[in-house]
């Protein structure tokens, strides 16, 4: 029997991506000020095109914080996309569930490991995250931290080492 689920989650903005758009937004506006008042010194219609230019790349830079993570599990292959804006898609990591080391819910109680690399993929509210160690030819010791839904939880439970099945939930 076949096993596939995928879900699509959007990143929350953070403290980060707003001190982002603040920043972009205020070099825009200096740029535009800048940009018209030496086209009124000048009289040199075409500096207005840097005007066009500057805003376009702000909208540009603003709809790239948009960030939206997939995930796809098909026959016990999950793999994570990071969609950019909805122009662009990066495979961020393409693994095999039964070389989970471990995986469960991500809580307070889940040791840090400062020797993984962190995939995090997660929507950044900190609500129903997950976790997954596992070794990577790629990035070595991983840990992937994700928030899937309940159709990708079953297809990865279904998948998983039996040492890591809970009990009740074995294929």
């Amino acid at each position: 029997m076949d096993h596939f689920a995928e879900y699509m989650v959007k990143k929350q903005p953070d403290r980060r991506d707003v001190s982002k758009r603040i920043l972009i937004l205020l070099l825009a506006a200096v740029l535009v000020v800048i940009t018209v008042f030496a086209t009124l010194i000048t009289r040199i219609p075409l500096i207005l095109l840097i005007t066009c230019g500057v805003v376009y790349g702000a909208y540009w830079l603003l709809s790239s914080l948009s960030v939206e993570y997939e995930y796809a599990v098909t026959n016990g292959e999950m793999d994570v996309d990071k969609i950019i804006a909805r122009r662009k898609r990066v495979r961020l990591i393409s693994v095999e569930i039964a070389k989970f080391d471990a995986y469960g819910a991500y809580t307070d109680d889940v040791p840090d490991d400062e020797n993984r690399t962190l995939v995090l993929c997660a929507d950044n509210t900190g609500e129903g995250e997950y976790y997954a160690d596992l070794e990577t030819e790629q990035y070595g010791a991983t840990r992937i931290v994700f928030t899937p839904n309940e159709a990708v939880c079953a297809c990865i439970e279904a998948a998983l080492p039996r040492q890591l099945r809970r009990p009740g939930k074995e294929a």
